[in-house]
This record gives structure tokens, sequence and C-alpha cells, in this order.
């Protein structure tokens, strides 16, 4: 293997396990194009899609890739629901909200090729998202995660993560943030159905969130609800 082509791959040790743009690679060798094509040729590195490379590394799993991956994603939805609610509803799909359109797509096809689920959203702000970070990930903070859950029809999720989480989350924020923001194909207030939700939990389990009593016109969401309420307090 021609020197040059061993300093390149020797440069790019620090991003092992990683997926890396040819643009950004760039920044570090002028001939990054053709330099990272013979690499690939080489099978030292492989080609995911136009313009992204992954830097090959071991990894055990996708969360292991996910945690080795320095480009930035978060965690989010149903996905992130399952860390802080100790996986309650186990899911093989994983959501992720990204900035870079680019590195989106390069990262779906890349574990297309390894049999992963992984459904990848836009952030059109992503000032606008609040996470935390866990080890080497970064994932939607409770408060805002419950909201999404609660937006999707993932009530089971929602709910769940709430009662784990009593102790820590934010009732004032959870109030204020979800007061205008509705559940998807309905008229129904995620506000509504976060009291509704945590009425029935004291009711029902014992577990007493500070709530007026609401009731839900939409019968259809009302059942939903009452069965993940049920679910989650019978198995948690």
């Amino acid at each position: 293997m021609p020197e040059y082509l061993r300093d390149l791959r020797e440069k790019l040790s620090n991003l092992e396990g990683s997926l890396v743009r040819v643009k950004s690679i760039k920044r570090i060798e002028p001939n990054a194009k053709e330099y990272l094509n013979k690499l690939s040729r080489e099978g030292l590195i492989e080609r995911v899609t136009w313009g992204w490379y992954w830097i090959p590394a071991e990894i055990k799993n996708v969360w292991d890739f996910l945690e080795k991956d320095k480009n930035f994603k978060v965690v989010s939805a149903q996905t992130a629901a399952s860390f802080w609610n100790n996986d309650f509803v186990h899911r093989d799909v994983y959501v992720l909200k990204v900035k870079d359109r680019s590195y989106g797509k390069a990262l779906k096809e890349f574990a297309k090729k390894r049999g992963w689920n992984v459904e990848v959203e836009y952030l059109k702000d992503p000032s606008k998202i609040r996470y935390r970070k866990i080890g080497n990930l970064f994932v939607e903070s409770i408060e805002e995660n419950v909201i999404e859950c609660l937006q999707k029809w993932a009530f089971t999720d929602a709910f769940a993560t709430l009662i784990e989480n009593r102790e820590q989350i934010s009732l004032e924020r959870l109030y204020k943030e979800s007061y205008w923001k509705r559940i998807s194909r309905t008229n129904v207030r995620v506000k509504q159905a976060l009291e509704y939700g945590f009425y029935l939990m004291g009711v029902l389990g014992g577990v007493w969130f500070p709530c007026r009593e609401t009731r839900l016109r939409d019968d259809f969401v009302r059942r939903e609800i009452d069965e993940a309420i049920e679910k989650v307090v019978e198995l948690g």
C-alpha cells in the first residue's frame, strides 16, 4: 500500500467506528475523495453511500455503533423512552434526530446494510431540542420525550416514563410545554391527556401527581390511555 494511503489511514484512526464525510476529510487531506476511494478498495474502510465512508471498528450492536459514531444525533421518541423507563416497552426501532440530511441518509443506509431498523427525523433548529448526555449518547430530555410520545400515541411509553421518573420530572415545565400541543390527528391537547392520565394513575395505582380531575371527550383517545395506564400500573 502506498505511503500516502497509509498516512491517511493513520490520521483516520481517531475516527474509528464513525461515519465520515468526504468534505470533512478534505480539511486534513486535499485529495480525500480519491484517497478514501482507494482505501475502500483496499478494504481498509467501508464506502457507505455517495460522499460518506465508515472507518471500521469492532461494534457489538446498534447501540455500540451509536456511541462510537461521532456525528450529532439525538435519541428520541419511543427509543429515548426506553432509556427513561428501563425498557418498559421493548422496541427494535431506533428513532434518531439529526441536523444534517446528508448524514441522515448515510446513517439509514449504513443501518440498512446491518439489518437495523433506524428512523431518522431532521431538525430544522437543533438549538430547540433539549437533551441529556448519557455516556456518549445524546438522549431527549424526559419532559420533551413524554410530550413527543403522547403526540405520537405512544401512551404506554409516556406514562411508564412518568412513573419511573416521578421524583425528578418537572411538572411545571411539562404542563407549560404541553399546553398548546395536540395528540396527532386529534383536537386533544397533550396537557389534557397528561392530567387525565395522572388522575387515572392515582385512582388505579396509587401513584399521585398534582393534577385536576380531567375528562376527555374523545372516546377513542380515552380508551387508548385507559389501556396504557392499566398496563403500566399492572406491570410496573
